[in-house]
Parts: C-alpha cells; sequence; structure tokens
C-alpha cells in the first residue's frame, strides 16, 4: 500500500535519474569522449537537461511535498517540470520542452508565494527571488536567448535556493538581524548582478562574482557547519560538503570577476562548474541523507563510505578546472569523466545504502514483533 501511494514521486525521482544520466553522457560528448548516439544528439541540451530538467524538477518535488498535505494540485508542478525534462530527451520541437519548463518554475513560483503567506520570512524571500531568475531566465530562453544569455540566471535560481535553506537552518545559531541583514545586502548585489547579465553580460558577470565571493564568505563565517564539523558520523560529513561547496562557490565568483564575459571554452566552463559541481553537486552530496527520506519514506543510513564520492568529486573538479584555466584539454577531458564517476558512484553509494538500511529496519521490526507475541 505503502508503494502504491509512493509510486508517483518514485516516477518523478526515476525520471529527475534520467535527466541526470542524459545530461551527464551529454557532457561527457561534448568533452570529445566517444558516447552513444542519444548523448551524442543531446549535446546543444547539456545545461538545460541538468539544470532545469534534473534540478529543477527536484527542486519543484522536494517543495511540492511540503505543501502536499494543505494543497494538493501543488505535486502538478513537478509533473510539469518532468515532462519538459523527458520532452528534451525525447522531442525534436525544443519549443515544446521549453514551454513545459517555463510553466514549471512558473508553478514553483506560485507554490514559493503560498510559502511566503503561510510562513513570511528572509529565507523565504531569497529562495523565492531565486525562484524568480529561474522564470526569467526560462522566459527568455523561450524567446530565443542563447543559453549562455540565461544560464546565470538558472545558477541563480540553485544558488539562491541553496542560501534560503541554510538562513533557515541556521536560525539554530539564533543569528543576530544584523548578520541576516549582512546576508541579504550581499544577496541584493549578487542578484543585481545576475540581472544585470541581461543587459550587459560583463559587467554582470563580474558584479555577481563579486556578490558570490562575499555570500560565500558569510556561509563560510555564520554558518552552523562551522560547529558540527567537530562532530561524528553524518552531522560531520554534511558539514564537510557544506564547507567545501562554499569554497567552490567562492572559487566561481573569482573567476567571474577575473574574466567578465564568458560565452563558452574553458574559462566559461571552470567558472559555471566551480557553481554548479563545486558548489550546488557538494549540497547535494551532504544533503541526499535528510531529503531523500522526506521524498520517498525511505530510510538513508549514513555510512562512511559516503566520503568516497566526496573526495573524487572535489579532487578530480581540482584537475579540471586547472586543466580549464591552463588549456590542458586532456586534465579537462579526465578530469570531467572522473566528475561523473563521481556523482555515479554518489547514486550507487546511495541506492545500496537506501536497501540496506530498510532491509535492516524491517528485519528490526519483524524481530520486535515476534519479541512482542511471545
Amino acid at each position: 500500500m505503502k508503494i502504491v501511494r509512493l509510486l508517483p514521486r518514485i516516477l518523478l525521482l526515476l525520471t529527475v535519474a534520467i535527466a541526470l544520466l542524459g545530461g551527464m553522457g551529454s557532457g561527457l560528448a561534448r568533452l570529445g569522449w566517444h558516447m552513444d548516439y542519444l548523448s551524442r544528439n543531446w549535446i546543444h541540451v547539456h545545461g538545460p537537461l541538468m539544470i532545469c530538467g534534473f534540478l529543477g524538477t527536484l527542486i519543484c518535488l522536494e517543495r511540492a511535498i511540503a505543501l502536499a498535505s494543505r494543497y494538493r494540485w501543488s505535486m502538478v508542478v513537478p509533473v510539469i517540470n518532468a515532462a519538459g525534462a523527458a520532452a528534451l530527451l525525447l522531442s525534436r520541437d525544443a519549443v515544446v520542452a521549453r514551454l513545459l519548463l517555463t510553466a514549471g518554475s512558473f508553478g514553483l513560483l506560485i507554490l514559493f508565494m503560498l510559502m511566503l503567506r503561510l510562513h513570511p520570512s528572509r529565507d523565504m524571500v531569497i529562495m523565492a527571488s531565486g525562484t524568480g531568475c529561474w522564470v526569467i531566465g526560462n522566459s527568455l530562453w523561450l524567446a530565443g536567448q542563447p543559453v549562455y544569455q540565461v544560464v546565470h540566471l538558472w545558477t541563480a535560481f540553485l544558488i539562491l535556493t541553496i542560501v534560503g535553506e541554510r538562513l533557515e537552518l541556521s536560525r539554530v545559531r539564533r543569528l543576530t538581524r544584523t548578520s541576516e541583514y549582512r546576508l541579504m545586502l550581499t544577496v541584493a548585489v549578487y542578484l543585481t548582478g545576475v540581472l544585470l547579465t541581461i543587459f550587459n553580460l560583463d559587467w554582470g558577470i563580474r558584479l555577481l562574482g563579486f556578490g558570490a565571493v562575499v555570500i560565500a564568505v558569510w556561509l563560510l563565517h555564520y554558518d552552523i557547519a562551522r560547529r558540527t564539523i567537530y562532530q561524528q558520523g553524518l552531522a560531520r560529513y554534511i558539514a564537510a560538503c557544506l564547507l567545501i561547496g562554499y569554497v567552490w562557490l567562492g572559487v566561481g565568483g573569482v573567476i567571474g570577476i577575473w574574466k567578465g564575459a564568458l560565452y563558452a571554452g574553458p574559462d566559461y566552463a571552470a567558472m559555471l562548474h566551480a557553481f554548479l559541481l563545486g558548489f550546488v553537486f557538494s549540497m547535494i552530496f551532504g544533503h541526499a541523507p535528510i531529503i531523500l527520506p522526506a521524498i520517498t519514506g525511505l530510510h538513508v543510513n549514513y555510512r562512511p563510505l559516503f566520503y568516497g564520492h566526496l573526495i573524487l568529486l572535489h579532487v578530480t573538479l581540482i584537475y579540471r578546472t586547472y586543466g580549464s584555466l591552463t588549456l590542458d584539454f586532456t586534465a579537462q577531458r579526465w578530469g570531467g569523466l572522473l566528475n561523473v564517476a563521481a556523482i555515479l558512484l554518489f547514486m550507487g553509494t546511495t541506492v545500496w545504502s537506501i536497501l540496506r538500511s530498510n532491509v535492516t529496519q524491517r528485519i528490526g521490526v519483524n524481530l520486535i514483533d515476534k519479541t512482542v507475541e511471545q
């Protein structure tokens, strides 16, 4: 019965996983690796698949579940976005995919407006502003703007969603009003730079880069991860993911300040992957043991093996970034391949942990039931 109830969520997660695999395959094809026909066919939608298809649907699903008990229709939002991801993979008509993904982003913005009405707070304002960037980016993409013009709006969606979530969790530290105002000011600077990219790509990237650096400094100083890194087990693992991710957020910002307007090429890749792999995927690695149980109802017990994919991701991303900044194409290619290996290792380790955790729990419940019967 529980499986039947969770089936729609499982199907959505399956779509998310396929979008991720398609995005990684197309990324490897872009790096020159010999890939299958489908991966080569998806080269031009690598960014949209990873950001809008994979991450966008995942965030829509997470927020829809949070509101589902009050607004059952909220689950329509991730379904629409997942349909957009599927259209990117299956349809040659890019307009259909763009329409569905734009509709999905509008739906998520409506969900955040509802959340703001129910729980008005600064963290919700930050996350809603990030979703607003996603809506603007998708609308411009639908209107025919190239990906390099809108990708910073998409990236802002992910960065501000994570920053808002961290502010929400940092209330455990009872932040002062001054510290929260400082964060809001840095977010405003970053957001101004992101919006400026629509009109002046060079100055916009430099300003958002400065904003990203300052946000990274704030997170490194105020986030509760500074304390939990000294604990044991899952708390330390999550803190390690967060702190390393904040460093990569700063690295991406520095590259933006240094390089300015970027349209394609190694520098463009270095900046985006610092943000999207170094920061965003580090957050995914850290939050997966918490978010997946909330979405699926399945337990994910911490294993020391989790450090394997975390270390592999960041070591190989350093190597890849070195290759991008020094024009060492071999380092770029192998770094990219090993980045994919780290994500696949993360997926495999997580599935193994879910299976083992839930089998162990079921055995424990059966033993308790038998003891009670006796």
